[in-house]
Order: structure tokens, then C-alpha cells, then sequence
């Protein structure tokens, strides 16, 4: 599977980026006699590559390298030190942070599930600390990575196409005044903690050096973007009172009520934001020079002064132009004048062209400072187009997700076949991963005996590669691998079966799943149970009913959502009421997913007075996905619908004791809006009145200040102002409840 295919699955999650590895070659491999040739190796002067591993990606994804346990660490450790690399940067300092300080909200189904599978990695045992000590004991450095603009976010922002937002940090939540406000002070950003707060600042400082000392790495790194987000154009955020105060006290002109001028313009904003960047990041370098510990930051490539832009494709479908954590100036001539950071990483995701001037502009601002310049691709760092960067000393940071990947960007030369059989186990990697690439043809045969291999990594190539064989023969040993003891070796054998599979494959991977209930399987199994065919239908309503594993029936819910049709109605129906509320929500997605139903609509409708506000929800959101099908066969329930959406959106009023007070109202008004005229005018009614403030400010929103959750609905600055002149002026007098 490519870069390119796995970005745009609009299933994948958090995902953020991965950076990984590639690769100088041993040059100790040997093979076996009469097998295959010796490896040629590059000369000498091939570039050091270091490798960037997001471990909550990895975590979330059982395909990724395997590194959720002492064991598939040591082996994937083992692989990049075979690989040649030098320096890893970890994104366990992100994960370990979020274990210490997040908030969960398990009204997130698919998100709470990884956040499950996140804390019983933690509490199992210490991965991150357990990391650097394995990279040390190879000879290799260990860098620590985080986001410094991502925080989470107020539930009614959404993430991954769901409501409510999945998490917020206890520091927004303790802090509110630290949220980032729009000029108005009404509408507050996810992600960011604004650092024009001392104390906000400090907050952090201690947070990052506890997680930091603790793991023991030898440097930390900044990404900047956000991808908990809910802002709709570059400049909304950004007003807090300390800004404007100092602002004003600098330029004369309260930028919350007048307009910018030449000599107090938006660009004199942007610097005195980012200012506050360069005082977090002295206060940080401060603490962790006593340490000798090393810090860095990375570069938006296309304008190296501002933050990242969010890189996801979908569902977070964020456009480049957009800043997802606004626009901050990032003073890197400061920073280096300064020795506040000790690298920069360009990052990629753009044009070949504009990174490589990024990449030399960064190499000029830092000159004859020792501060050093990387960049991250996932092109192999051997080709030809980076040498003229690495000969001015900027080097490789690899960023790759699968095995096989790995393998495949190497400066290993494509061995025969007959390497299956060598005693180097980096040569049978590297076959493997020319199998499941479809580079090399092999048989059953050829590759079954190392699907026992006392290599992790060989055994999961292995059964990778013998799914993308597609011989049956191969069903029993890809199955057998569902009982191996490590999770991420029966993660890529349910992976497998949807090339390759058996009549009995279905219920060994739910029988795997009853056992083993862990999220990154779970996704592998939904995914795979879709692909298999015949549709294991009837196991899976089978399971759905009288499964008693929770877990177990979600996935077999889920599945027969994909493939929903009228005669599952009582199935999802029935699921609506399961004890585990996440099989009730992929109930609801299934019934929404029938098309030109109207039993399916009237189930839905129901649904919405259901007693668990994720099913409620759930059932107004598919309605809003039935309404804008715009089928001719729901038409006559529309009246229905919104009067089901208008009495739901009701509850949200003031003294609301529902759990979902603070985002329920935002699923019932995007489907309201996806109604038409007609639910437009309900939100206008709720709007207009001037009793309760609650609802008639959430009507106002859902009209015109709109949220898609995981999605940008960006508006230009003016129609801002248009939608808040929109806002009932008995708004803007009355205190805040909300």
C-alpha cells in the first residue's frame, strides 16, 4: 500500500504523520551459500537518516511497524538499527502527555476505544521510557516529539466525523481563560493554549520537562499544527486580553472594536503573538539545558514564520491555506540569535521544489550557529534529488507507516527469491516486502515457513505477504497467526484474511476479536469482515445479538452498517438499545446508511427520544445524511424528521441536564440545516425568541457559525462579520452562559 492510498482512506485516524526510516545498509549481511548474491552497499558517503515513529498512529493502526509492547519495540529497534539509523523521534512525549493530563470524552465511540487501548499500553508498562532505553542500548539517539498548539477542544468543535470533540487537556479545562477567544470573546479555539499567559506558559514548562526527564531523551521536538481544530478562517482566534492590552499599550488601537492601520497592522499582531512563542520556548530551553537535553521545532515548509499547516487529507480534509492553529509569527532569526533550539526539521507534504528551499533557507538563517537542519520524507533518502542538500548538512528524517515500507525505501538492492531461505533476517525482509509489493511473485510455499519465525517483523511480512499471494492455501497458516502472542502479529493475520480467506475465516476473526479485545484488532477485523465474500451476513447479526462481548457486537455492527439494507432493520433496530452504547451508534450509522428506506427514516426518528443522548445523536446526524440524498421516496417523512430534529434541538435550553449539554445541539442543527428551508426556519424560530439565551445562541451557530466535526467550513472574514450581525443583539447584552 502507497503513502498516497493510505492518506486518503477517509477511515484512517490521528493520524498524524509518520516519519520513519531508511536506511544505510549492513554491511555485515551475509547470505546463505548458493542462495542469492551478496547485497552491493552504497559507498560510505551515503547520508546518516534518522526516522520519526507516531506511535499513537501506530498505536490506532495494527499494520503500522509494531511498537506497542516491549517486544515489537525491540524488534522494530532492531530493524532500524539494521536500517542504518542514527536518531529516532519518538511521538510518545504527545502520547504521554495526553495519558497524564487529557480528558476523554467516550461519547467519541471510535476515538474512546483507542483511548482504551492507549491507557492499558501505559499502564501495562512504560513504552516511552522503555523506548529510549532500547534505542540507547543499538547505539542510537532518542528524541521525544509533541505538538505545541494542540490541546484538544470543546466538544462542540467534533473530531473524525463524529460529535463530541474526543478530548480536552485539564489545563483548557481548569483554564478557560487560557482558550484563545475570538475579538467578540464569544467563540473560543480548539487546539491552542494561548501563551501570552505567564502562568500558562510556566504550566506547560513543567509539564514537558517532567514527561521529557522522565523518559530520558536526548531532545525534544515541536510540531506546530493543530489537528483538533474548529476554526473557519486564519485570523478568528487570537484576542485574548493580555494581546489586546499590550497591543494597544504598543500601537494605540484596540483590535478587538477598531480596525488595523498601517502602523498597527495585522502582520505587528501576528509578531506580538508569536513573541510569546520565543518567551515559552526560552523558558523551556532554560529548564532542559541543565539537562543537556536538546530541543527543536519543525518548519511548515511553505511558510517557514507561521505554524504547520494540519497535513490530513481526509476526513480532516484541511486546506493548506489554513493555519489550524492561526496565525502566530515564529521569530526563527530570534531563535537562533537567541540558542533557544538546537534543530530545525522542515517538514514535507508540498512540492519538491518549495521544501528544498525551505530546507536552504533554514541551513542560511542557521549558519555557523552548530544548530542543525533536517528534513522529513517519505521518498527514500539514497535518491538523487537530496544530494545537493545533504552536501550543506541537512539531513534525512524518513517518514513511512508499514513494514514492507521500510524495506522498500532502503538502499538494499531487490534480492531473488532464494533469500527467503538466507540465514540474514534483514535479506528475508527484504523479499517479504517485495512480495507484499507486489514486486516479486512467490507461492505458498516459498513463504510459509517464516510465518512462525522467531522475528517478529518476519513473521507479520510473512502473513502479509501471503494474503497478497491470494492462494487458499495459505488460509490456515494466516489464521493460525491470530493466535500469536503478540497483538501486532494477529493484527496483520486478520488483515490478511480480506485477500485471502476461508468459509470459516469470518468467526476465527471474531473469535480472535472475543479474546483479544483490542482496538487496533478491532479495526483490522471491521475492515477485513467487509472484504470478505460471500458477506458473512448472517454470523455477523449472530454475533450482533448474542455476542456477549461488547466488543464483539460493535464490530459486527459496524460491519453490517457497510452493508446495510432494508432486511437489517430489525437488526439495527433491535441494536439501538445494546448495553454498549457504541453498538447503538453504529446501529443508527447503519440505518442511516439504507438508502430509499422509509422504514429505516421512521427508525430513525424514533431514535432521536432514545434515553442515551450518543444514540439521539447519532439518529439526528443520519437523518441530516438521509436529507441531503435528497431521495424522492423520503420526501413524505420530511415533515416528520424535522419536527423529530426540532423537539431534540428543544432539549439543549438552558438548565439542560442531558450529557451531551454542551454538543448534542450541534448534531441536531447540521441536520436541521441539511433540511432546507424548513429546518432553517426552525433554528430561525429557536433564534429569534428571547427567552432562553442557550438555545437561541446555539440556533444562532448551527445557522451561522457552522461545524462539520474533522472538517474546515471555512468563511472569508467578512461573511464573519455578516454572521455575528446575524446574532440577536439581546445576545450581546446578557452574560455569557454558555
Amino acid at each position: 500500500m502507497t503513502i498516497k492510498s493510505i492518506l486518503t482512506k477517509s477511515n484512517t485516524i490521528e493520524v498524524i504523520p509518520v516519519v520513519f526510516v531508511m536506511i544505510s545498509l549492513c554491511t555485515s549481511a551475509r547470505l546463505s551459500a548458493g542462495t542469492a548474491k551478496e547485497p552491493e552497499i552504497n559507498p560510505p558517503t551515503t547520508p546518516a537518516v534518522y526516522c520519526y515513529i507516531s506511535t499513537g498512529d501506530n498505536y490506532f493502526l495494527g499494520q503500522w511497524l509494531p511498537v506497542d509492547s516491549k517486544a515489537s519495540i525491540e524488534a522494530s529497534f532492531d530493524l532500524l538499527k539494521s536500517l542504518g539509523i542514527k536518531r529516532i523521534y519518538w511521538r510518545g512525549l504527545r502520547s504521554a502527555i495526553c495519558e497524564d493530563i487529557a480528558e476523554a470524552r467516550p461519547a467519541n465511540c471510535r476515538v474512546n476505544s483507542f483511548y482504551t487501548w492507549h491507557h492499558q499500553i501505559y499502564k501495562k508498562y512504560d513504552p516511552d521510557r522503555f523506548a529510549v532505553q532500547a534505542a540507547h542500548k543499538r547505539g542510537m539517539e532518542i528524541w521525544g516529539i509533541t505538538k505545541l498548539f494542540d490541546w484538544g477542544g470543546a466538544a462542540e468543535a467534533g473530531f473524525e466525523n463524529s460529535f463530541p470533540m474526543a478530548w480536552e487537556a485539564r489545563l483548557r479545562l481548569e483554564h478557560p481563560e487560557w482558550i484563545p477567544v475570538d475579538k467578540r470573546g464569544v467563540l473560543k479555539q480548539a487546539g491552542p493554549i494561548e501563551l501570552a499567559y505567564p502562568e500558562a506558559r510556566k504550566a506547560l514548562v513543567d509539564l514537558h520537562v517532567k514527561h521529557i526527564k522522565h523518559a530520558g531523551y536526548d531532545g525534544a521536538t515541536f510540531m506546530t499544527y493543530s489537528e483538533n481544530f474548529n476554526m473557519r478562517f486564519g485570523d478568528e482566534f487570537g484576542y485574548n486580553e493580555p494581546i489586546v492590552k499590550e497591543f494597544k499599550k504598543r500601537y494605540g488601537i484596540d483590535i478587538c472594536t477598531e480596525p488595523f492601520t498601517r502602523f498597527a497592522s495585522r502582520f505587528d499582531w501576528y509578531r506580538l503573538r508569536g513573541e510569546y512563542v520565543t518567551k515559552f520556548l526560552a523558558e523551556l530551553k532554560q529548564q532542559l539545558n541543565q539537562y543537556g537535553i536538546k530541543l527543536g521545532v519543525v518548519i511548515n515548509p511553505i511558510q517557514p514564520h507561521y505554524p504547520q499547516p494540519n497535513n490530513y487529507l481526509q476526513p480532516w480534509d484541511v486546506p493548506t491555506v489554513i493555519l489550524s492553529a492561526g496565525r502566530i509569527y515564529m521569530d526563527l532569526e530570534s531563535w537562533v540569535q537567541q540558542k533557544l533550539v538546537d534543530e530545525f526539521e522542515v517538514y514535507g507534504n508540498c512540492s519538491r521544489p518549495l521544501q528544498v528551499k525551505s530546507i536552504e533557507d533554514m541551513l542560511w538563517i542557521a549558519r555557523g550557529t552548530g544548530i542543525q537542519v533536517g528534513f522529513t520524507t517519505s521518498a527514500s533518502p539514497y535518491d538523487k534529488q537530496w544530494q545537493l542538500v545533504h552536501e550543506k548538512g541537512a539531513h534525512t528524517i524518513v517518514t513511512l507507516h508499514n513494514d514492507e515500507e521500510y524495506l522498500d525505501s532502503s538502499n538494499i538492492p531487490e534480492q531473488s527469491l532464494a533469500a527467503l531461505k538466507s540465514s540474514d533476517e534483514l535479506m528475508q525482509m527484504k523479499v517479504l516486502s517485495q512480495i507484499v509489493l507486489g514486486k516479486t511473485k512467490a507461492e505458498v510455499k516459498d513463504v510459509a515457513p517464516l510465518a512462525g519465525d522467531k522475528n517478529i517483523i518476519v513473521r507479520r511480512l510473512a502473513l502479509k505477504a501471503l494474503g497478497k499471494i491470494g492462494d487458499t492455501n495459505a488460509v490456515p497458516i494466516i489464521e493460525k497467526g491470530l493466535a500469536d502472542d503478540e497483538n501486532s502479529v494477529r493484527c496483520v493475520a486478520a488483515g490478511a484474511l480480506r485477500y485471502v480467506h476461508g468459509s470459516g475465516s469470518a468467526e476465527r476473526i471474531l473469535e480472535t476479536l472475543d479474546k483479544y479485545s483490542y482496538h487496533p484488532l478491532a479495526e483490522l477485523a471491521h475492515s477485513s469482515l467487509l472484504a470478505i465474500k460471500p458477506a458473512p451476513r448472517q454470523l455477523l447479526i449472530n454475533k450482533a445479538k448474542a455476542c456477549s462481548n461488547p466488543m464483539v457486537r460493535k464490530v459486527a455492527i459496524w460491519t453490517l452498517a457497510g452493508m446495510a439494507t432494508e432486511e437489517l432493520i430489525p437488526v439495527f433496530e433491535k441494536a439501538l438499545d445494546d448495553s454498549s452504547q457504541c453498538v447503538g451508534y453504529y446501529a443508527a450509522e447503519g440505518l442511516g446508511n439504507i438508502r430509499k428506506s422509509p422504514e429505516a427514516a421512521k427508525a430513525l426518528i424514533k431514535a432521536t427520544e432514545h434515553a442515551n443522548p450518543v444514540i439521539s445523536d447519532k439518529a439526528a446526524a443520519m437523518l441530516g445524511v438521509i436529507a441531503s440524498r435528497n431521495e424522492k421516496e423520503i420526501q413524505p417523512l420530511k415533515t416528520a424528521m424535522i419536527a423529530a430534529l426540532d423537539k431534540l434541538f428543544a432539549e439543549f435550553a438552558d438548565g439542560c441536564k442531558r450529557t451531551d449539554a454542551e454538543w448534542g445541539y450541534r448534531p441536531a442543527g447540521n441536520a436541521l440545516v441539511a433540511m432546507g428551508a424548513d429546518g432553517k426556519a426552525v433554528l430561525e424560530r429557536f433564534m429569534n425568541q428571547t427567552k432562553d439565551f442557550k438555545l437561541a445562541e446555539q440556533a444562532w451557530k448551527a445557522l451561522y457559525i457552522r461545524q462539520k466535526p474533522g472538517w474546515f467550513c471555512p468563511v472569508t472574514e467578512k461573511e464573519n462579520e455578516e454572521a455575528f450581525k446575524k446574532r440577536p443583539a439581546w445576545l450581546n447584552k446578557t452574560v455569557e452562559k454558555i
